[in-house]
């Protein structure tokens, strides 16, 4: 047991070399910010005792993964879409397309935008059916189906 308490660096060290080499197997960042509080404690383990370690590893650990998450959130708008854009079909609304057969009222048609075709369906408030080859605005999405309006 004293071996251990005097050699507690190796300890932590084997720890941080085995949280980097298994973060590289699986790439998530997560086991990268144990390594580095594993790293952290080894360097404070000749100064403290293991429950101190302990803490140390914690917190330096904690404070990693909170920095990895903010530095990822800001640079690849994770967090509630902070920068305002939207992504897959979301992109559509507001767009305009071609319709591809007849959207009639109550019924189902297509549109075709950038080359993909959508199911689509007139807005609530359109009472006049819509030809094939008019011009269509999307203005909602449900699920894979879009709501248009004539242009």
């Amino acid at each position: 047991m004293e071996w251990i308490a005097e050699n507690a660096w190796i300890i932590w060290a084997v720890a941080a070399v085995l949280c980097v080499i298994f973060e590289l197997m699986s790439g998530g960042l997560v086991l990268l910010c144990f390594a580095v509080g594993a790293a952290v404690a080894a360097i404070v383990s000749p100064f403290m005792g293991i429950a101190a370690q302990l803490a140390v590893f914690v917190v330096a650990t904690i404070v990693s993964l909170a920095i990895v998450k903010k530095y990822f959130a800001r640079r690849h708008d994770v967090e509630e879409n902070v920068s305002g854009r939207v992504s897959n079909a979301d992109a559509l609304i507001g767009r305009r397309g071609k319709a591809n057969s007849d959207i009639r009222r109550g019924d189902y048609g297509w549109v075709a935008i950038d080359g993909d075709v959508w199911k689509s369906k007139l807005a609530d408030d359109i009472t006049e059916d819509i030809p094939m080859g008019a011009i269509v605005e999307v203005l909602s999405r449900d699920s894979i189906i879009l709501t248009v309006k004539p242009v």
